[in-house]
């Protein structure tokens, strides 16, 4: 069977194929692997269900900002650096994961076309971004998912039991590489 002619139904809405991200590539779902193990942790002890982490395109010295969706549903910048050793460890390979995954996909967006903000996300188990709304920071980011007005593309597949999968909306399949 062709896979580019099939279609997928969720009850009685036809459903495109996964989208490949363009060059995508082992390095990019090396450095998503890393993201997610340094995440884990750092969800657990600030009890949150999503990770996001979000750079300015337009600005090369702005810092990466990273923050948590938690339980509320509340977006909170994810607080100072702790001064533990191991916790120390997880947030500075978390950053360095989080600012390669970021670069990496920034390149492959054409260059007449890169947002002004971009962002991935995870739930410590895949890592994803939405191309066609990029900043999770922006206003109802979370909501437009839920409600399945945007799709993502995953660059490590989330769990099937994980907080993103129950977060989405059952009629939108996330786009896989």
């Amino acid at each position: 069977m062709n896979s580019a002619r099939t279609k997928s139904f969720i009850g009685h809405v036809p459903m495109p194929p996964p989208r490949s991200l363009p060059g995508m590539d082992r390095a990019l779902t090396r450095i998503a692997t890393r993201l997610v193990r340094h995440a884990r942790p750092l969800l657990r002890a600030n009890n949150a269900f999503l990770l996001t982490m979000t750079t300015n395109t337009r600005d090369e010295q702005a810092p990466l900002w990273t923050g948590f969706w938690d339980t509320r549903g509340a977006l909170t910048p994810l607080p100072p650096a702790p001064r533990s050793g191991t916790a120390q460890r997880h947030f500075a390979a978390l950053e360095t994961a989080g600012v390669l995954l970021l670069s990496d996909l920034i390149c492959r967006w054409p260059a007449n076309a890169i947002p002004p903000v971009v962002g991935i996300f995870t739930d410590g188990g895949g890592v994803a971004f939405s191309s066609d709304y990029p900043s999770p920071l922006s206003s109802n980011w979370l909501a437009h998912h839920q409600a399945g007005l945007c799709p993502t593309t995953t660059l490590l597949p989330f769990r099937p039991n994980g907080a993103w999968a129950r977060l989405i909306a059952p009629t939108m399949e996330p786009f896989i590489h």
